[in-house]
């Protein structure tokens, strides 16, 4: 079995989205086997392109109604249409509502998507995918409103929501998870990141400041902003910027003044 390279993988990745292939090949069984596979798919993306340089706006729009009507004739089938939902639910964790919002764009059909939605209503509860998403969200060190925001947009309503971030900050009134905020915040650093900006973009309620500050603490010890900064200024010395302007970005991005200039004068980048 031969397995292609990255590159050749990314390159093959792009040619298959743009003809719109979901079932993505990766593997082969030679690489006479990936030439013919790759010279086919590149005589189509030729083709294709072809097409759709001397296609009007309204030939698109044509094509596009066309494919939509496919679509709907597809899902009119209440075996179909349930199939898809099942799998809809399993791979977005949508709340009831977003999925009946979804199986009547796919249909054009309510009443049919509320037949199959009886059907689904059994595999669902939007207060325990709620929680299981959230708690998803927890463990990647997501704030407050990031988990709201993303609960909302799944159409889950504001008692769920709020009932879920109840039970999530029950312990301490936040729903960080240190371990979670700490691999965040070792991330950051790597990229030159300062423990203001560091807070900023990890608060998300009064409640959290706690816990980034032990996590802070756990992942920095008291070298504070040291190793960040250091990290900042190699990045930015590359744009061979004068020294006004390295300090105003070091600044910007919420390093201390003195620290930054002290840095600057041990890196000899200003006299």
């Amino acid at each position: 079995m031969m397995r292609i390279t990255e590159r050749q993988a990314h390159a093959l990745a792009n040619m298959e989205s743009y003809l719109g292939i979901r079932n993505q090949r990766t593997d082969f069984a030679d690489s006479d086997e990936f030439q013919v596979y790759w010279s086919m798919i590149a005589r189509r993306c030729d083709t294709t392109a072809r097409i759709r340089s001397t296609e009007t706006s309204a030939d698109r729009a044509g094509k596009q109604q066309r494919q939509r009507e496919r679509i709907v004739a597809l899902y009119q089938n209440q075996k179909k249409l349930f199939e898809y939902g099942c799998e809809y639910v399993l791979r977005y964790q949508p709340s009831v509502a977003k999925v009946r919002n979804q199986l009547v764009a796919k249909s054009g059909n309510p009443e049919l998507a509320d037949t199959v939605m009886e059907k689904l209503a059994e595999r669902m509860n939007d207060r325990i995918r709620a929680h299981e998403v959230a708690e998803i969200m927890q463990n990647q060190g997501r704030n407050a409103q990031e988990i709201s925001g993303k609960l909302r947009q799944r159409l889950f309503s504001s008692e769920v929501i709020a009932q879920c971030l109840e039970q999530l900050t029950a312990a301490n009134g936040s729903v960080l998870n240190a371990e979670a905020v700490e691999r965040k915040i070792i991330k950051l650093q790597r990229k030159g990141v300062s423990q203001q900006s560091m807070r900023s973009k990890l608060m998300g309620q009064q409640a959290d400041a706690p816990v980034i500050r032990a996590a802070l603490h756990a992942a920095l010890g008291v070298t504070g902003d040291e190793h960040a900064l250091r990290l900042a200024v190699a990045k930015l010395a590359r744009k061979n910027l004068d020294s006004r302007a390295l300090i105003q970005r070091l600044v910007g991005k919420g390093f201390r003044y003195a620290e930054v200039v002290a840095c600057l004068k041990n890196t000899s980048k200003i006299e």
